[in-house]
């Protein structure tokens, strides 16, 4: 049969009274189960004097992208031009935002890679480490912002570096057409068979 610990409702019911833990985090402190301190607040009806403090979630370091609202638009809709335009200017723009994560993750790697370790150290499996570990890893950026200016060039209408295929297939046709080019095929001067 398990044996009773002793614990202190009372502390536990102040620190659930004053609201500033979770009932997990309640379950941790106090070392209680907290199926055991549910049933206590159902049963004894104890209520939280400052609910609103209560973080279930941990504040995150991320700050969102600053987004500009949505211009209106005009009853005649956006010409071509002005779209192709604006759409230029955001991938500029988020271009810009990309680099300035790149020099920023690149400058701080070791820190935020050490960040990230102190945070999942206790962490039965890798996964969470390894999707955190490939969050910050600059391949996937730069393949980001690599897509984004072959759009903004064909946008622009600039044709970009050709491919290897492309061009050795003009230097074969280029030389095709000199000096070594095909020859004709003959021409039957003679007709023998009248």
């Amino acid at each position: 049969m398990a044996r009773k610990s002793s614990i202190d409702w009372a502390a536990v019911e102040a620190d659930f009274r004053a609201g500033g833990q979770s009932n997990r985090q309640l379950s941790e402190k106090h070392g209680v189960a907290e199926s055991s301190i549910r049933k206590r607040i159902k049963t004894e009806g104890w209520v939280r004097t400052n609910a609103s403090k209560v973080r279930t979630k941990p504040q995150s370091a991320h700050q969102p992208a600053r987004t500009r609202p949505a211009a209106p638009a005009k009853q005649g809709g956006i010409p071509p031009e002005s779209a192709d335009y604006h759409l230029n200017d955001r991938i500029s723009a988020l271009a810009s935002r990309l680099v300035g994560e790149l020099e920023d993750a690149t400058a701080y790697l070791g820190e935020i890679a050490d960040a990230i370790e102190e945070e999942t150290a206790e962490d039965r499996s890798d996964r969470r480490k390894q999707a955190m570990l490939k969050a910050i890893s600059t391949r996937d950026r730069a393949e980001t912002l690599r897509t984004l200016k072959q759009i903004q060039m064909m946008e622009a209408g600039k044709a970009g570096k050709k491919g290897v295929k492309e061009e050795r297939k003009e230097a074969a046709e280029k030389a095709a057409k000199g000096r070594f080019a095909r020859m004709a095929s003959p021409k039957l001067v003679v007709n023998n068979g009248k």
